[in-house]
């Protein structure tokens, strides 16, 4: 039984790989269960399916860890593949237009010709309707107030210029001093310095300031199969007084990246941001805290490190060193095989 991929591409993939390339397609499955049986049954050096079926990827690389090709009814955003190819994906197959199949045919051949070792097995897999979400390999959070300017520009000085992680920064300051502090920002950094706007995406190696006044937080978007995360403001009342919300927009980090992100509370007067570092802290991510002896205003860095939150305490010139080391650590191995998804 095939999946959700139009009848035509299943013709067009099956007479590639079987009669033009020489694999042996295996069989299909129509359920995660069935993936992983045949997975186990077959060890298929490729795997091609379609992307409702993403998450039952991490099942199969624990049974047989294989490289994965994608097809995708649209172009994937950016940071999809980067994201899903800890799931073995390496690249994807772009939709079959009507009238262009010896286009599709050649483009399926590059893409298979540029793994490391052909496969000769292949397996089609069936989709089932689950949702992906794609972010960057890592977030993190920067909080500050009293003093958190100055703070701030040390920090993003001394971060690698290749940085592989998106830095949200949430900072108390009036509306009109955001745009002067992105330019200082913008000249310490070749890393690109935006002020966040509703609907700007979440992409890597970027840097997102929010804007003084308005509680910033990352909202989901839902685009086909996709989950995307964006820019968005909440209109929520917020326990404290402060705007931009350190705690409202850890939160939303949390809920978006889970394990990977990274909440750092800097210099600063009062409790914001310590419960945003325990909703970090509840979904697997990790947060430090800025020490007394550097800070300027330890009430903020103290709280959270009072409640519990802090995996780390540390001085602001050792802050940026975790942030590139952490960035540094190589993604989950992508897988060496393959898996193909097919339709009714």
């Amino acid at each position: 039984m095939l999946g959700k991929l139009p009848a035509l591409v299943q013709l067009e993939l099956t007479r590639l790989l079987q009669y033009e390339l020489g694999f042996h397609v295996v069989d299909s499955a129509d359920s995660a269960d069935e993936l992983v049986i045949l997975a186990r049954r077959f060890r298929p050096a490729l795997v091609i399916l379609d992307e409702y079926s993403l998450p039952d990827l991490d099942r199969l690389q624990q049974q047989h860890s294989c490289p994965v090709l994608l097809y995708a009814a649209a172009i994937p955003l950016a940071g999809v593949l980067c994201v899903t190819a800890r799931w073995g994906i390496y690249d994807y197959i772009a939709p079959l237009q009507l009238g262009a199949e010896q286009a599709f045919r050649r483009a399926v051949l590059q893409q298979l010709q540029a793994m490391p070792i052909m496969p000769r097995v292949a397996t089609f897999i069936s989709p089932l309707r689950h949702i992906v979400s794609a972010q960057p390999q890592s977030l993190t959070v920067i909080g500050a107030s009293t003093g958190g300017t100055a703070a701030v520009e040390q920090l993003v000085q001394a971060l690698c210029p290749g940085l592989p992680s998106t830095l949200l920064i949430a900072v108390h300051l009036p509306a009109y001093f955001t745009a002067s502090f992105a330019k200082r920002l913008q000249r310490l950094t070749p890393l690109p310095v935006k002020i966040g706007v509703a609907g700007m995406p979440i992409e890597e190696g970027q840097i997102i300031i929010a804007p003084g006044g308005q509680n910033m937080v990352l909202k989901p978007v839902q685009r086909g199969p996709w989950r995307v995360w964006q820019i968005g403001f909440s209109t929520k009342p917020n326990l404290s007084a402060d705007a931009p919300s350190i705690d409202m927009l850890m939160r939303s980090a949390a809920k978006a990246a889970s394990s990977r992100a990274l909440g750092i509370i800097l210099t600063g007067l009062g409790q914001d941001g310590t419960g945003g570092a325990k909703a970090i802290r509840a979904r697997g991510g990790q947060v430090i805290a800025q020490s007394q002896e550097s800070a300027a205003l330890f009430s903020m860095p103290g709280s959270v490190i009072r409640a519990g939150h802090a995996n780390a305490v540390l001085p602001l010139d050792q802050i940026a060193e975790i942030i590139n080391q952490r960035a540094a650590l190589p993604a989950p191995a992508a897988c060496i095989s393959l898996t193909l998804a097919t339709v009714n």
